[in-house]
């Protein structure tokens, strides 16, 4: 599950009620103590007081309680929740029908309140659609006999099957069927979670701006999670115990050799990396050391007495390494400003783990670098500020120039590119392989070189990055063209996806130039299945299709271990004849247009 928005009221600085949006990987901006990490920290808080506890320093205003509401999004909830719920009301007794009151808008509502500094919430409560009258105030919070009542006073008939036979949810049932046959107004209210539904709630790892692996509670969960079932089963008999302590810690070191792959592209003189478990049977890991050897070290030594640089960069190690695994699903990673001490190389690796890990987790982080804001979405940026309070706003289609502007006032977000060039044409793409790909469709259909007619940018399609540079280039007198995926394939995730495509290129055509949104999902979308086959020797001659121009691939490419980062490799394999097998003949023409 993922947090589509979260309300926050007297904690820390924010004093009234404040509702932000979020995404699967949200960049909360702005100055320096304006507000930023509240927001990290209430998450932290509201998915693991135990080890984010509140403490006095956390309240506004001491003498009203901390606030904190969360609404969640997946795209099977109603079968998670099914599965937790069903156990307590049975189909039979209406667990439909209370599986849709309490998914208002399909999101899945939690809030949960605290009264003094510790380490467990007061209440914690679910949003439900209720009816607003006081007779049928709150069903499932009543008793037997006043549901009883109100069946009398209402001549409400149901099956008998014998006295007191009937469940207290059959008869919700038949009076929420009174209620609707008789238009009762709903509205809706927060219950007692007595039904355990805060327990399906996503993990969280919280890394500060001094990241060490003491802030990282969550680390020996992940670094083992291929050998924890087999410890919950071996680990019964104890002639297994040494055995079982053997393969965790081969498990983490193999984890360690990953990760050390990834940090030796920024530390070239790193030897090895250790991460060894502290074994306690009672509390099956107790906890985790990580150690490194570098070029004239004579022993590993431990992370802990290595600068702030080392930690950043093992942070973007290991965030490459979970990236590429696609590990740690249900977890949401907030990360409090992630470019401290990394060097612009790092940080760009980084935003690709982030990108390729929000894929099936949630990233949240506070920044308040240029280099982070630019990469991230326009519709993901959260804008901090701070007045009497921190306040905190978010893009809308009506106010997305002045939002953007207000981000480059704000922090001084600048174009990437300068115009040392003597090119009269500009045509902008989505990232550095797009760029690859419409010059490998122009010289294998065309050919022609695009290049030599237009300069080419990749500029990260809807990101603050990509509006800063095509409105610089827009007062330099020159035909800017745009190409975009139209995410056709997303759809079944996030139906809103497309149709932000056909905004954003709708946008393009009224003030800058030109668009082309692409007939197929995106560029992986045009893979010709024959050159699939012959660049990945696992897959069978013939078992390949055409992918169809809205399929959605992210789980097709995984089960059958395709990667996009071979795309470019997957293109150059292609012929002549498959490009044209796969390539819209509008495309064509809309570069056609460009070059001549």
């Amino acid at each position: 599950m993922k947090i589509k928005s979260i309300k926050i009221e007297n904690y820390r600085g924010i004093r009234t009620a404040q509702n932000i949006q979020l995404s699967n990987f949200t960049s909360i901006v702005g100055r320096n103590d304006s507000g930023k990490s509240i927001i990290l920290n209430a998450v932290a808080t509201f998915l693991n007081i135990k080890d984010y506890p509140v403490t006095f320093h956390d309240f506004n205003d001491f003498g009203n309680p901390i606030i904190i509401e969360c609404s969640f999004g997946k795209e099977n909830i109603l079968e998670i929740l099914e599965a937790k719920i069903k156990t307590k009301i049975k189909k039979e007794n209406g667990l439909d029908e209370f599986l849709i009151d309490i998914l208002p808008n399909n999101l899945l509502t939690i809030r949960k309140t605290i009264n003094a500094p510790k380490k467990a919430f007061d209440t914690e409560q679910i949003l439900i659609s209720d009816y607003d009258s006081p007779d049928f105030y709150f069903l499932y919070g009543k008793s037997d006999d006043e549901l009883n009542q109100i069946l009398e006073k209402y001549e409400i008939e149901i099956p008998v099957e014998g006295k007191g036979r009937n469940s207290k949810i059959e008869k919700i049932k038949y009076i929420k069927e009174y209620c609707q046959g008789n238009e009762i107004p709903t509205i809706n209210r927060f219950i007692d979670d007595e039904y355990k539904v805060t327990s399906l709630l996503p993990d969280v790892e919280l890394f500060v701006s001094d990241y060490g692996l003491e802030a990282d509670t969550k680390f020996k969960s992940n670094s083992v999670s291929e050998i924890q079932l087999y410890l919950d089963e071996e680990s019964k008999e104890e002639k297994k115990l040494d055995l079982v302590k053997k393969e965790i810690e081969s498990e983490m070191q193999k984890e360690a050799s990953s990760v050390k792959s990834y940090m030796k592209t920024y530390v070239s003189s790193l030897k090895s990396v250790e991460i060894k478990p502290t074994i306690s049977w009672k509390d099956a890991i107790k906890s985790v050391d990580v150690s490194f050897q570098f070029d004239g070290d004579d022993k590993l030594i431990p992370m802990s007495h290595k600068g702030t640089g080392y930690r950043r960069l093992f942070m973007v190690a290991r965030f490459r390494y979970l990236a590429e695994k696609k590990k740690g699903s249900n977890i949401i990673y907030l990360i409090e400003e992630p470019e401290t001490f990394l060097h612009p190389s790092a940080q760009e690796d980084l935003i690709n783990a982030f990108r390729d890990l929000s894929e099936e987790n949630q990233i949240i982080i506070s920044t308040h670098s240029p280099i982070f804001v630019g990469a991230t979405d326009i519709n993901s940026v959260v804008l901090c500020k701070k007045e009497e309070q921190s306040t905190y706003v978010t893009t809308t289609e009506e106010n997305k120039i002045d939002f953007i502007n207000e981000i480059i006032k704000e922090l001084g977000v600048k174009p990437s590119f300068n115009l040392r060039d003597d090119f009269e044409k500009i045509l902008f793409v989505e990232g550095k392989d797009d760029l690859e790909f419409y010059k490998k469709v122009t010289s294998e259909l065309l050919e022609k070189n695009l290049e030599e007619k237009a300069l080419i940018l990749p500029v990260g399609g809807s990101s603050v990055d990509s509006f800063v540079n095509i409105s610089y280039f827009k007062n330099n007198g020159r035909d800017l063209f745009l190409i975009l995926d139209s995410d056709r394939g997303l759809s079944v995730k996030d139906p809103k996806k497309p149709l932000i495509q056909i905004k954003s290129a709708e946008n393009f055509n009224d003030h800058f130039g030109k668009s082309y949104l692409l007939k197929k999902s995106n560029i992986e979308s045009y893979f010709h299945p024959r050159a699939l086959e012959r660049n990945y020797r696992h897959i069978a001659n013939g078992s390949m299709h055409f992918f169809e121009d809205d399929e959605y691939l992210n789980d097709f490419f995984r089960d059958n271990g395709i990667n996009k980062k071979h795309n470019t490799a997957i293109f150059n394999e292609m012929s002549k004849e498959e490009w044209s097998e796969v390539i819209e003949d509008d495309l064509i023409d809309f570069l056609n247009g460009i070059i001549n």
